[in-house]
């Protein structure tokens, strides 16, 4: 079934339209603007270490010219809060969403399904990929595939959280975290993509092979989510799986029985998502880059359309970051102003860029 509504996003672009983009034919770049943000006292890292591997970040809309925003370091078991004042950004306080152990409390089931090589592992960090804001709600999205180094299956990373917060961005009471597990149950429906979940995302000696599932993106409009998919990625597209906010957290623990749409983007061959944002025209946002490990695949923005018909329109390749960092999290400022933040570099390396 195809949807209309708002984010219909069915982009299927040509193989040779998307190996230009892999290519940078169709692409210009983006250089960061002045003046370059602060960060005043560094984030949070896993076990108190500064933080060095943000990857999402989403902002609520600007009250008295300052934004409340959530920011998700990877390693870490919550997510934190930060407040950005012009080219100010000053950490707040840290939010823990999935604690030491399974939550009884947590929506749906824990996935039956782990072909992950290694077997199960501890319960411990969220690998928290994605960040999203619908009010009054944040959204924080686990990776949902087996480890990267040792292919363990850590159900702690299968969990998808939403924070209530009030109007000035503080959480609603001792009852604002709910988990669920059924976005995992979405995963194992989606037809595209299906045989990939639970599975290895690449060998030990780093072959992509496996492409094994994982997210590392997420948006929401209020009423659907959009999981972005770093991988699989085949014949240079790539993946988003969209599922219902209100089926994902209804009280219980029954599965998800309804199959999600699966939308492919032709972002370029090698290519992931490593991030989603809702445009203010209502386009979806999408910053790729390498699925797995790829060296000749640039961090690029690309724009996809409002209706059937739409074209995935290519915007630019990122430019300007430091050396080793990888663009992660983007969230969007205004009408034409975005902040992307970094991946492997101290407190994500925010920089501003401007959409032409």
């Amino acid at each position: 079934m195809i949807r209309t509504g708002l984010l219909t996003i069915l982009l299927v672009h040509g193989a040779a339209t998307a190996q230009a983009f892999a290519a940078g034919g169709a692409m210009r770049d983006l250089v960061p603007v002045d003046p370059p943000y602060k960060v005043t006292s560094g984030l949070s890292g896993k076990d108190g270490k500064p933080a060095k591997d943000i990857s999402g970040i989403a902002c609520m809309p600007p009250k008295d010219a300052k934004r409340r925003c959530l920011v998700v370091n990877d390693e870490n078991t919550g997510a934190q809060f930060i407040t950005i004042d012009g080219h100010t950004i000053t950490p707040g306080a840290d939010i823990d969403l999935v604690g030491r152990g399974p939550n009884p409390n947590t929506l749906g089931t824990p996935p039956s399904k782990n072909g992950c090589s290694g077997g199960e592992g501890k319960f411990d960090d969220l690998d928290g990929e994605g960040v999203a804001y619908a009010a009054p709600y944040f959204y924080v999205v686990g990776s949902h595939g087996c480890s990267r180094g040792k292919a363990k299956f850590k159900l702690s990373t299968f969990v998808l959280a939403r924070i209530r917060v009030d109007t000035a961005g503080e959480p609603v009471g001792p009852g604002a975290v709910e988990t669920t597990y059924r976005l995992g149950d979405a995963l194992g429906l989606a037809e595209a993509v299906s045989a990939y979940y639970t599975q290895d995302l690449q060998t030990d000696d780093g072959d992509a092979t496996p492409n094994g599932l994982n997210i590392e993106g997420v948006a929401v409009d209020g009423t659907r989510l959009f999981a972005g998919l770093r991988a699989p990625s085949h014949d240079g597209k790539t993946f988003v799986v969209e599922a219902d906010v209100g089926a994902l957290f209804s009280q219980g623990h029954e599965p998800l029985k309804a199959a999600p749409q699966v939308i492919p983007l032709s972002v370029g061959r090698g290519a992931g998502i490593r991030d989603l944002a809702i445009l203010p025209d209502g386009r979806l946002l999408v910053l790729t880059g390498p699925a797995q490990g790829q060296t000749d695949v640039p961090y690029s923005l690309f724009a996809a359309g409002a209706s059937v018909n739409a074209k995935l329109e290519p915007i630019g390749r990122l430019t300007g970051a430091e050396k080793g960092a990888k663009a992660e999290g983007v969230a969007v400022l205004g009408d034409k102003r975005i902040l992307v933040m970094f991946d492997s570099i101290k407190d994500g390396g925010p920089l501003e860029y401007t959409l032409p």
